[in-house]
């Protein structure tokens, strides 16, 4: 098996990406009504609609670093749209090598219980981007995000979402929505693919 991005794969990792970029604007809309909560859970609403995504990507690719690259062209898309942030980069690159670790060394062949767990700690990562500043340096959180634009109320309210308990509680949730998503995934696709 031959693990190698090509030039053609990179070509499949950009399209997958803007599939999942559009999946990922479609449910920051469906959280609107859900406020700070489902701010904090957004990458785990995302992932369930976006489980086809990353099944597809592991069975039709099925190749090292194929989610560390999305997620480094994810980020790059939330950077010029005004929203990166370098804690937010750490944990959701930093999960998506881990991912990559779970799920892409087993090439095609990998199973969906992989799949689904490496959904998980990739989106748990992008929760991660709110949750640990939120939790461990929360004063320079809030002021980045003021300068940005957002209130002191908004702050507050995503702050309460994503420190302390209710950051487990978050992560918790949005790794269960990943595997839920994944899982999904696979029932979409299944007839395409030939399970390990």
């Amino acid at each position: 098996m031959n693990n190698k991005l090509k030039t053609k794969d990179f070509i499949l990792i950009a399209l997958l990406t803007a599939v999942y970029m559009i999946i990922y604007m479609v449910s920051m809309l469906v959280i609107t009504p859900l406020g700070a909560l489902g701010h904090s859970v957004s990458p785990g609403i995302c992932a369930i609609f976006s489980g086809t995504v990353i099944y597809f990507m592991a069975k039709k690719l099925g190749k090292m670093w194929q989610y560390t690259i999305m997620t480094v062209l994810v980020m790059a898309c939330f950077t010029l749209m005004g929203g990166g942030y370098i804690p937010w980069y750490i944990t959701s690159i930093g999960m998506a090598i881990i991912a990559d670790f779970i799920a892409s060394r087993k090439g095609k062949e990998v199973s969906t219980c992989r799949v689904a767990i490496a959904s998980g700690v990739l989106h748990v990562g992008q929760a991660w981007g709110a949750i640990i500043p939120a939790s461990f340096f929360v004063s320079r959180y809030k002021s980045y995000w003021m300068q940005k634009g957002q209130t002191e109320a908004e702050m507050n309210n995503y702050i309460k979402y994503t420190a302390g308990t209710w950051g487990v509680i978050s992560t918790a949730i949005v790794f269960v929505m990943a595997v839920i998503g994944a899982y999904l995934g696979y029932l979409i696709l299944r007839k395409h693919f030939k399970e390990a």
